[in-house]
C-alpha cells in the first residue's frame, strides 16, 4: 500500500482523529489518499468534525495544487469543523494556499487536546 490514514472515532467527543502516514508524490497518490478519506467519512452520512495529526504526512510540491483542490473538496463535502496538528512547513503552506484558493478550512492547533477544544469552541459559536 502506498500510504494509509489511521482513523479513530471518539464517540464521547463525536470527533474523528485522522493520522495519515503518507508521502504524496504523484497524482495517483492524491487519488488513493482522497479515496481513503471518502471511504471512511461517507458512511457517517453527515459532516464530521476532525482532527488531522500530521506528524508523518508530506506532500511533494509537484502535486501540491492537485492535492490542495482534493483536500478542499473533502473539507467542503465531509468535514464540518477541523484542525490540523503538527504539520511541517510545506504542508502547512499547501493547506493555507488551498484554504484561500478554495475557501476551505485550514485551522492549526498545537496539540490534539487543543484541536478538540478548538472544535468545541467552534461548535458553541455555531450553535451546535
Amino acid at each position: 500500500m502506498k500510504g494509509q490514514i489511521r482513523f479513530k472515532y471518539d464517540p464521547q467527543e463525536d470527533i474523528v482523529i485522522a493520522t495519515p502516514e503518507w508521502t504524496i508524490k504523484t497524482e495517483e497518490d492524491c487519488e488513493v489518499w482522497r479515496r481513503q478519506w471518502v471511504d471512511y467519512l461517507e458512511p457517517y452520512g453527515r459532516k464530521m468534525d476532525c482532527v488531522m495529526v500530521l506528524d508523518d504526512f508530506h506532500v511533494a510540491a509537484d502535486v501540491a495544487a492537485l492535492w490542495g483542490k482534493l483536500r478542499a473538496d473533502i473539507n467542503k463535502k465531509y468535514i464540518r469543523h477541523s484542525f490540523r496538528v503538527h504539520s511541517e512547513m510545506p504542508v502547512r503552506t499547501f493547506v493555507l494556499t488551498s484554504g484561500i484558493r478554495f475557501d476551505a478550512a485550514s485551522a492549526e492547533a498545537a496539540s490534539v487536546e487543543a484541536a478538540i477544544e478548538g472544535i468545541r469552541d467552534a461548535r458553541r459559536r455555531a450553535g451546535h
